[in-house]
């Protein structure tokens, strides 16, 4: 869906996502060593007694801006795919109150995932933790993204319902996708090892603000908003709208 229509797909994010980009690289290339020294002091478990000039304020900044940015071009990506609304400015309108209602729902799916999240990471550690031995800090994560992600595509048909104004329980959304349950456990699949693959090329690099990095980061967080919108919005067109895939 997003390489097949990638002028609308630029035309709709294009301009907030480098707007997105503008004040996260600010951030990372001006702060990298105060960051850097801040997690290795977190680690070793010290707490900061203050922070450097500026750097939480900026912080609060990058993720205002990467919250504002990801929620306007997830409401104009699903409208534009279900209504054919195509943005002919160069910033896209902005539908306020779509996006609050999308930022609510959000938290509500959040909230419900996170509760599962740490009941289920608790169960898995003390099921498999002494068995899998070093290897469970690495394949335990890896289990519970995966149930989060088939949790959140099918619970998460309520984001393009509010993104069209139209309301939709989250036990709709999970009533109406059972019959696909098997076809969403299998997309949750993709996407965990889709997940892996992408970290193998950062993972070569250790510097995590070099150009090639960062660029690299930008390109594929870009790719995996628009497939990961996209997917919500073909699963609501197909189970709640009753479209042809």
């Amino acid at each position: 869906m997003v390489f097949g229509n990638l002028g609308p797909a630029l035309r709709v994010s294009g301009f907030l996502y480098l707007a997105y980009i503008a004040v996260n690289a600010y951030f990372q290339l001006t702060y990298a060593e105060d960051l850097a020294t801040l997690q290795r002091n977190m680690a070793m478990g010290h707490m900061p007694m203050a922070l450097p000039s500026g750097l939480l304020g900026m912080m609060v900044l990058n993720i205002v801006v990467a919250l504002l940015t990801s929620l306007w071009i997830a409401v104009l990506w699903h409208r534009y795919v279900l209504l054919a609304e195509n943005p002919d400015t160069i910033i896209p309108p902005m539908h306020a109150g779509a996006i609050g209602a999308y930022l609510g729902k959000t938290i509500q799916l959040a909230l419900m995932l996170a509760i599962v999240g740490i009941a289920l990471g608790m169960l898995l550690a003390v099921a498999f933790g002494s068995l899998l031995g070093a290897a469970a800090a690495s394949i335990i994560p890896l289990l519970l993204l995966g149930v989060l992600l088939y949790l959140s595509y099918r619970l998460g048909l309520v984001m393009p319902a509010v993104a069209l104004s139209k309301q939709l329980a989250f036990k709709t959304s999970w009533e109406k996708t059972a019959a696909a349950s098997g076809a969403i456990a299998q997309l949750a699949v993709i996407a965990v090892v889709f997940a892996i693959v992408i970290q193998i090329p950062s993972n070569m690099n250790p510097d995590a603000t070099s150009i090639v990095n960062l660029v690299y980061t930008y390109v594929i967080g870009w790719i995996a908003m628009m497939v990961g919108i996209s997917v919500l919005t073909t699963l609501y067109g197909i189970y709640i709208e009753g479209r042809e895939l």
